[in-house]
């Protein structure tokens, strides 16, 4: 009997893990849009087949009137699951913290929204993403004052 159990609580947490699909390549690579100059895709998938994916992008809004340019935005995904061979989704973050060369540690991870890649070939595909600001958080939040963002947009690898 306890044999049976043991074998079906493996079973239940296996299968989750199982269940995500194989990728049908490696992706790993710098995406963008030709047309669209001032944003871009770092995707690296590691052997494990998770994936860091990291949207450089600026902040739509007006420039910061001190200095006339836009503020860069960096929004974060670490993970994500593959639905499929070519389509990987996964929930996405922005951070702060200390810069590497400072001591101490008082970094903040906020959760924002999500990306989807959806790889049509292993060099395009498209990249869909839904940002927004959790409400209620505190000015000293790294996403406070966040733009919302949403929209899908074509990917072409950065050939080098």
């Amino acid at each position: 009997m306890i044999r049976r159990l043991l074998l079906v609580l493996l079973l239940s947490l296996a299968l989750p893990a199982a269940a995500q699909a194989v990728p049908a390549t490696d992706y790993t690579d710098m995406w963008w849009n030709a047309s669209e100059s001032g944003w871009g895709v770092s995707f690296v998938q590691h052997p494990s087949d998770q994936v860091y994916a990291v949207w450089y992008t600026y902040d739509p809004r007006e420039p910061d009137p001190a200095t006339g340019q836009f503020k860069p935005l960096w929004i974060v995904m670490a993970g994500g699951t593959w639905t499929s061979p070519t389509s990987i989704s996964g929930t996405v973050y922005v951070t702060n913290g200390r810069p590497f060369s400072q001591p101490g540690s008082d970094t903040v991870v906020t959760p924002v929204g999500t990306f989807a890649f959806n790889f049509s070939s292993a060099s395009t595909g498209t990249f869909t993403y839904n940002i927004a600001a959790p409400a209620g958080i505190p000015a000293s939040d790294p996403a406070f004052n966040l733009p919302t963002l949403s929209g899908t947009k074509l990917i072409t690898r950065q050939g080098f």
